[in-house]
């Protein structure tokens, strides 16, 4: 099968439009059209359902998208195999991760697995909690994200732990909040009159906080939700309320004021960054040293920063 032809059926079957997918892959929708149909006259089946709006596809066609993709899947494999044969002479990685946290990690580590492999493009794939789908559709190689991640077609590897902490304008919150006998750390259960900035529900750490809260019994109160926790910290420290912000925000994130950070009485206040990939997938040698130059310089960037 032309890989080629694969990836024009698998991108109409995507945006469920012809001429969305012949916009995408650069080629005339009357072209896009007649190859689809030469396609299908050739099998001797019916791939897209052309009477639905938008176009769907037939039960055969699901068959074909789901073959398609394993070929391509073992194709770029191949590729992998072969780019270990000529050296790393060539090739491409392409890398999903959250604005913000490639912000934090990819200067760390890009500059220095380019001085390595300066023959390899690196592609750069922003998302936010549908980064797990694209690397399970084949769209990414690996991931960057923090945990939990349950599918099981994953395999993950840990980078580091990272610090959620409370953060607000210096002086918002008086010593009337910290745990007695502390002079940094909050006491959550005290917190009910003091207006908080969170991130959208289905958002990460909103998720993680949500669970901390759960586990207090503790119902917070409300001002503002966001859907980027840099203008949640921002937002907090131009003393609007307090937010809870990761070591990563802190370390990418110019604050409004001088602000104050507290550590929180909580066992599981942390949560686990970690590199994600595909368990069936073909680990090449350069990404297996961008798995291990991550480790090591973000382990020591945390060690001695935080």
């Amino acid at each position: 099968m032309n890989l080629k032809k694969l990836n024009y059926i698998i991108t109409i079957a995507e945006l469920q439009s012809f001429s969305k997918a012949a916009s995408k892959l650069y080629i005339s929708q009357p072209s896009l059209s007649q190859i689809v149909l030469n396609l299908e006259n050739d099998l001797g089946i019916q791939i897209f359902n052309r009477t639905t709006t938008p176009i769907s596809l037939t039960y055969a066609g699901e068959k074909y998208i789901k073959t398609a993709k394993e070929i391509i899947r073992l194709s770029n494999n191949l590729q992998k195999e072969f780019s270990d044969i000529s050296n790393m002479k060539k090739g491409k990685i392409t890398i999903g991760i959250t604005p913000l946290r490639g912000a934090f990690i990819l200067p760390l580590i890009l500059p220095k697995f380019m001085e390595k492999y300066p023959g390899i493009e690196i592609k750069i794939v922003e998302g936010d909690d549908n980064l797990e789908n694209y690397l399970i559709e084949g769209k990414v190689d690996l991931v960057f994200t923090s945990l939990p991640t349950t599918d099981k077609r994953i395999n993950q590897e840990l980078l580091y732990k990272e610090r959620i902490m409370l953060s607000c304008k210096k002086g918002y919150l008086d010593d009337s909040y910290l745990l007695d006998g502390n002079s940094n750390v909050i006491d959550i259960n005290k917190l009910n009159d003091i207006n908080l900035i969170l991130t959208k529900k289905g958002h990460r750490i909103r998720n993680f906080m949500d669970n901390m809260f759960n586990s207090h019994e503790f119902n917070p109160k409300i001002l503002l939700e966001t859907d980027n926790t840099s203008t949640a910290f921002r937002l907090a420290t131009s003393g609007l309320g307090a937010c809870f912000v990761s070591d990563m925000v802190i370390n990418t994130t110019k604050p409004i004021d001088e602000y104050d950070l507290f550590y929180i009485d909580d066992s599981n206040s942390k949560w686990s960054v970690a590199i994600l990939y595909l368990k069936n997938s073909y680990l090449n040698i350069a990404e297996k040293y961008l798995i291990d130059l991550s480790k090591a310089v973000l382990n020591d960037k945390m060690r001695n920063d935080f």
